[in-house]
């Protein structure tokens, strides 16, 4: 889940296309080692979608 919200975070802060730089360093900022398999799989997975669409598709 700190991998999704480290992308949710660059991507509110805008940072259309976060990379991986991107996600260690908010990961980073508080103490946390970040396992670079997850963040690549959590930008392969999230990339070019609209952030909005997919929180709805979660609510419902």
């Amino acid at each position: 889940m700190r991998y999704v919200a480290a992308y949710l975070l660059a991507s509110l802060g805008g940072n259309a296309n976060p990379s991986a730089s991107d996600l260690e360093k908010i990961i980073g900022s508080v103490g946390i080692e970040a396992e670079a398999d997850k963040i690549k799989k959590i930008i392969s997975e999230l990339k070019g979608k609209n952030l909005e669409d997919l929180i709805k598709e979660g609510i419902q």
